[in-house]
């Protein structure tokens, strides 16, 4: 009987270190199919977001066959692409559909249709939780932005940042708006951030200026020194905040020096008649800025639109017709229409994502009240269907993915999460969405949950 009972006692022991090697075996295995690289369609992005909320209805997914109090006060006409319908008031991005795509059926839960919680989904593929749910601010445990990761994942060589921010950060009202940092992936894959205006006459970027008494020779010395500091403090170099450092000395030091890097920012080398096919704004210039920096190898770069609060935005809950047809679909026509021709002149497109990102879209009704007041001529936010363009990096051009219903008020056909953009976004850039990464703790994270729309490629 003892011997009996040892046995069974062996046999089952026998039985679970089978099963914890099959699973150790199964980890391992699913952890190098994840480490496998993916084919990289593009390898540079400038992603513009359009912040407070861009109306579908009134740019790429028009319904002129609806009442005017859904269809809004706009003609459509015709693009380059037969069958493919957009706003009047984009004639220059008409003409181009053969080189873009648009997904019209972008959605998710409208609870979280707010402009905070909006912008943290759409930058990182994330459904906010909890606190991240309002107005909350960044935090350092945030899922991090896409370009963070692609800074992390593709690292570029030389002195160019890997992530440019252009002109600044995203801000709701006198708040900061999560999800355009780095987040757990630490603050070495932060953007690096221009600050200023590039359609400004006196526009230049101060971290790249030498003060007037220091010379490159006595840059190159403190440079020396303190290498020599950190080789007597190693101790410093395994924290957390050691880490994070020695990398923001090493990039300050490469952008103080590196001719690459300080000529990719003169953004008045360009010759007028450039300048003024971008439109001279802010947005056109901050787009012909983000052109020059991948030209230099910039991998990503965030061009953001002014922001929410500040007047001059999307955020159109009234007299929103006006504002549209003025101020906000004028010089995005111009400086994305002109970005994509220019790419494609230059024989960058190809390897050059171009993706124009908004929070979410505006409800098919005017006047009337949702989560918020629309007053006359506005639509208030929507985020249960509405639109982004992509272009460039390997994008199928002139083709639709997915169909909003009659009124643009929800998907018909192939819906698509933000995490499924930003899983698309990675996927074009060569990676892995599925990747697990570690945080500076050791703390595992998963990267994104989204499915790549591979019929866009």
């Amino acid at each position: 009987m003892v011997a009996r009972t040892t046995t069974r006692r062996c046999f089952l022991q026998q039985c679970g270190m089978a099963g914890l090697v099959s699973a150790q075996a199964r980890a391992l295995r699913l952890r190098a199919l994840s480490a496998q690289p993916v084919a990289a369609s593009a390898d540079h992005c400038i992603l513009l977001f359009l912040n407070g909320g861009m109306s579908h209805l009134d740019s790429f997914d028009p319904k002129p066959d609806q009442p005017v109090d859904i269809r809004g006060d706009f003609a459509t006409m015709r693009s380059s692409v037969p069958g493919i319908l957009v706003s009047e008031h984009v004639p220059r991005l008409a003409r181009l559909a053969h080189l873009w795509a648009v997904t019209r059926t972008v959605s998710f839960d409208g609870r979280l249709g707010n402009h905070s919680p909006a912008c943290y989904h759409m930058l990182t593929g994330q459904e906010p939780m909890g606190e991240s749910a309002v107005l909350a601010p960044p935090r350092p445990t945030d899922q991090p932005t896409i370009g963070a990761a692609a800074a992390r994942l593709r690292p570029t060589p030389g002195t160019v940042p890997a992530f440019v921010m252009v002109p600044d950060v995203l801000i709701e009202n006198v708040f900061l708006t999560p999800g355009q940092f780095a987040g757990w992936l630490g603050t070495r894959y932060e953007a690096f951030r221009i600050r200023n205006d590039p359609s400004a006459a006196d526009f230049s970027v101060p971290a790249l200026a030498l003060p007037g008494d220091v010379s490159r020779e006595r840059v190159a010395h403190r440079r020396s020194l303190l290498d020599q500091v950190s080789a007597t403090r190693p101790a410093l170099a395994r924290t957390s905040a050691g880490r994070d450092l020695d990398p923001y000395y090493e990039r300050a030091f490469e952008l103080l020096t590196g001719s690459r890097a300080q000529a990719a920012f003169q953004i008045d080398a360009e010759p007028d008649r450039v300048r003024e096919r971008y439109g001279r704004n802010v947005v056109g210039q901050s787009l012909l800025l983000a052109r020059r920096l991948v030209e230099a190898g910039v991998r990503f770069v965030n061009v953001h639109w002014p922001n929410v609060g500040g007047g001059n935005n999307w955020d159109t809950h009234s007299n929103g017709f006006s504002r549209l047809k003025n101020t906000l679909l004028p010089p995005t026509d111009r400086g994305v229409a002109a970005l994509i021709s220019d790419l494609d002149e230059r024989g960058l497109l190809q390897r050059t994502l171009v993706v124009v990102m908004t929070e979410f879209g505006r409800a098919p009704y005017i006047g009337r009240t949702f989560q918020n007041a629309a007053g006359p001529g506005g639509r208030d936010h929507w985020s249960n269907c509405f639109s982004i363009l992509l272009a460039g990096g390997g994008i199928r051009g002139g083709s639709i993915y997915g169909r909003s219903d009659p009124r643009g008020a929800f998907p018909a056909e192939k819906e698509t999460t933000p995490a499924d953009v930003v899983a698309t976004i990675y996927r074009a850039l060569g990676i892995d969405p599925h990747l697990t990464l570690a945080d500076q703790e050791g703390r595992t994270h998963g990267l994104c949950t989204g499915t790549p729309l591979r019929e866009l490629f």
